[in-house]
Order: structure tokens, then sequence, then C-alpha cells
């Protein structure tokens, strides 16, 4: 009988079971899919610890089977099947006591395993109760049986004393008698989750075959989809397994911030090309050495290292992660913050909108690099309200993360109106300590200003005596910069955008 029988599959110690807990603890999506499969099977948040230590343990041992809840057996299955195969053996020499690709497979399984019950080829709705049925028999069982136990020894320390009374003796025999219809009703449960068992085994068989080659490619994904978002907009906090896994899904679901991230690393390219001269002609003195991840400023040893094959892994490892040995520079004057207006209205969606946030996010790596202050204003229609995201000093003139996947994704649609945002960003030039800041005006379409409003703007700009660079987002072909000549400095249009034409959008910004 199932009487205190254990819920896991696989042998896990303490620091299994607490690193997973952690991982459960920091991570949204792991908590998730816990969530929605403890909705369909019993067991579910141990079957997820099993497919979890099947792949971060160096010794993988199953539980003998009669010491296990027949109600997690389903997954043990499944586990089995894994464990026999020749994709699983591939995939364990990645994921072996690496707690991060541990995760990433036990979701993608795990989220193979919900999406097959959810099918028409999966569990039917009447297995699924009887799952809960058997699972719900087994505890009543270990209740009764525990109940007639403490009868049991209630009778052995009274017989030193007096015979039983009448009302104990029913109270024993009533329990006895709960205790055997229950074993007769969970051995009945018993024999039918065995024979669907074995009518699932070759659903199961195909399912983990399936999901094992899903998981290998997943891995695979992850660390270029990462990659590619810590070269390119990824702020350089570092983060823990679960905080990476949920960074991790929200790229795998959101094609838009993985258009992004590959946008944003080719724009980065060229204008990092384009501004080192720039750069250069600046007042600077080196007087520290510092970690960080500027190329153009590595020393030389650190540059050593691209040269041996098993050294190069690590230099790029402490690249993404901002930890290179660097020239630390001490920049001569202050300037003031680069103020970034993205148009939101309805004519932007779709790869207007990835270019212009991708021009605004390469714009984030200009300001950090010259330890500017950097807002990022998100506009639509006269009187809608504006959106502001921001650089943090305290963060090494960065944007959190979190601002920058928020930024990535918020999109208000409606209609157009260039003076709210331009008054917004009129506000921050004011509160600034330094001048010769920059306004970049990125939209689509033309939005009449008023004269009394455009003639007391201009004011102000030659009295704050800051530029506004404007990028015209000229994909259809229909859109004219009449309405932003009134105001810009510089206009520049995005239409075929060459290696060559990508520079200038970045070398006017001065």
């Amino acid at each position: 009988m199932d009487s205190r029988k254990l819920s896991q599959n696989i042998e896990t110690d303490s620091f299994d079971r607490e690193l997973f807990e952690e991982l459960v603890a920091t991570s949204e999506e792991l908590k998730h899919l816990i969530e929605s499969g403890s909705h369909l099977l019993p067991n579910f948040h141990s079957f997820v610890l099993d497919l979890f230590a099947s792949f971060f343990k160096h010794n993988v041992i199953l539980h003998p089977q009669d010491e296990v809840k027949r109600s997690a057996l389903i997954g043990r299955k499944l586990i089995e099947k894994a464990l026999s195969s020749e994709n699983y053996k591939e995939l364990r020499d990645e994921t072996i006591l690496d707690s991060f690709k541990s995760a990433i497979v036990t979701v993608a399984l795990g989220g193979e395993l919900i999406n097959w019950i959810k099918s028409e080829d999966g569990l039917s709705q009447n297995t699924l109760i009887k799952e809960w049925k058997l699972d719900k028999a087994a505890e009543d069982y270990d209740e009764l049986k525990e109940e007639a136990e403490t009868w049991e020894e209630i009778e052995k320390k009274k017989s030193f004393d007096t015979s039983p009374d009448k009302s104990f003796k029913e109270g024993k025999k009533k329990a006895q008698f709960e205790l055997r219809k229950q074993e007769e009703e969970l051995k009945e449960l018993n024999e039918e989750h065995k024979e669907r068992l074995e009518n699932l085994d070759m659903k199961l068989q195909k399912l983990t075959k399936s999901a094992l080659k899903q998981a290998s490619n997943r891995v695979e994904e992850v660390e270029n989809e990462l990659m590619q978002w810590g070269a390119s907009i990824g702020a350089p906090q570092k983060k823990s397994a679960g905080e990476k896994l949920d960074l991790a899904a929200k790229l795998f679901k959101n094609e838009k911030l993985r258009k992004l991230s590959l946008m944003v690393g080719s724009l980065k390219q060229e204008m990092l090309s384009s501004r080192r001269k720039v750069w250069s002609k600046r007042g600077s003195e080196v007087y520290d050495i510092a970690l960080g991840d500027d190329l153009g400023r590595v020393i030389p040893s650190e540059l050593a290292f691209l040269k041996h094959r098993a050294l190069r892994r690590d230099f790029m490892r402490r690249l993404l992660e901002e930890k290179l040995l660097q020239y630390y520079l001490k920049e001569e004057k202050g300037r003031g913050p680069l103020v970034v207006c993205v148009d939101g209205s309805s004519s932007m969606s779709g790869d207007k909108e990835i270019w212009a946030k991708a021009v605004c996010l390469t714009l984030l790596e200009i300001a950090k690099r010259e330890r500017r202050k950097f807002i990022v204003i998100v506009f639509s229609g006269k009187g809608a309200p504006l959106r502001v995201f921001g650089s943090d000093v305290r963060e090494r003139w960065e944007m959190k993360e979190k601002e920058i996947i928020e930024l990535a994704d918020y999109f208000p649609g409606g209609g157009t109106d260039f003076e709210d945002p331009i008054d917004k960003a009129l506000e921050f030039l004011r509160e600034s300590k330094f001048k010769k800041g920059d306004v970049v005006f990125i939209t689509d379409g033309e939005c009449d200003v008023n004269s009394v409003w455009l003639e007391e703007f201009l004011d102000e700009k030659r009295r704050l005596t800051f530029q506004v660079f404007s990028v015209l987002i000229d994909l259809t072909g229909g859109e004219t910069p009449e309405s932003l000549k009134k105001f810009s400095d510089k206009i520049t249009t995005v239409s075929k955008l060459t290696s060559k034409d990508a520079r200038d959008i970045f070398l006017n910004i001065t």
C-alpha cells in the first residue's frame, strides 16, 4: 500500500532541495510552471524537483518503485524513459552541476508535459480525476492506518491497568473497519492505475523523445539569446540563475525583444566605430584601472587572452559581465543630459517601433560612455500620459534591465503630439547642472506645432544651449520632415539604412 510513501522518485539531499527551492523563489517562470502543473497532476512540485535533480545531480539514483506513491508514477515513467535516452545523456553533459542549464531543461520538459496533458493526445479529464482520486485515497489510507495504530498503542498502555471498556472496543473496531474498507478501495484504484500506465507507455515514449529534443535546442538558443542581449542592451548587474531563467523566458516569448536585441547589437557596432575618433579628441586623462567592457580601453594583457583558445571563452564571459581590466578615464567637463523622445503613436507599430527603440537604446551607450544622464520620453497624442524612463548614476549611468524591458514593451498607440514631450524634455534640461544637453526626437509622422509655442521653445533652446537632433523613421516612403524642420538642428532618416548611413546618426550627436 501507499502508506507513508515518497512523492519523489529521485534521491535528493538537503543541498539539492535548498538549491531548487531558491530557484523557485527567484524565478517567476519556474513558479508559474509548478502552479500550472499542480492544477493538473498531484505531486507536480515533486515531479519538477525530480526533473531538476535528474539533470543537475552527478549521480542520479531512483528510489525503489514500491517506496514511491502510485500517483507519482506517471512522472517516474517519463523520467525512466528519459534516463535511457541517448539525447538525455548528451544533454546531461551540458547540465551536470549547472543549476541554470538544469533549470532551463526542467522548464522546457515540464512545459512540454503540461502541453501534452492539455492536448487531444494527452491525458483525458477522466484520467486526471482518477489520478487525484488515487492520491486522496492514499492520503486517507495513511490517516486511517495512523489512527488504527494509535488505538493499538492506547490499548497496550491500558492493559496494565484495566480491561478496555465497551466504548473503547467499539472505537477501535470502527477504525479497523474503516481501514480495511479504505485498503480495498486503494487496492482497486492501484490496479486501475497500473493498467492506465501500461496504456500510456508508447505515448510517454513519444513525448519524452520530442521533449528532450526541444529541451536540447532550448539550451543552445538560451545561450545565444542571453549572450546577444548582454552584448547589446542588457544591464551589467549580476543575476541569479532564477533571474537569468526569467530573462531567457521573456526573450523566448517576446519576438519584439529578440529583434530589438539584434538590431541594437548591429547599430552599436556602427556607433562605436564611428564615435571612437570623436571620443579620442575630447579632453580626458587616464587615472586608474577599473573593470568594464570597453574594448577600446582594455589593457594589453587582457587582449592576450584572445590568442589562446582555452582562455578566449573566459575573456568573452568577463566581457559580458563587464569585468575586463581597462583604463579608467576622467573627463575634463560634465555634459548635460541626453533626452530621447520616442513616438509611440499607432502609426509607429511594427518595424518602425523596433527601429525607433533600437536607435534609442544605442544612444544609451553613448550617454553611458560619456557619463551623462539618459532620459527616454515615450509620447503619443495631445494630453496622453508621457512615460519616462531613465538611467541611474548609482547604476554606473546604466538603465536598469527591468526598465529596458518595460521600455521595449511599452507602446501606447493613439495620435501624435510634439509639444508635450518637448516641454517635458525642457524640464529635464532646466534641472541639470550641466549645459550642452541634447534632445533626440524620433518619429515617423508630421504634427504641426503652434507658432507661439515654437517661438518660446526656440528662445529657451538658445538660453539653455542645447540642440535638437531628429530621426525620421521613413520606412514606407510617405513620411516627410517638414514639421521637424521647425525645431530641429539636424535631421536624418533610417530608410534603406546602410553601415555608412548609420554612422551619420551617431556622429551628429556631439
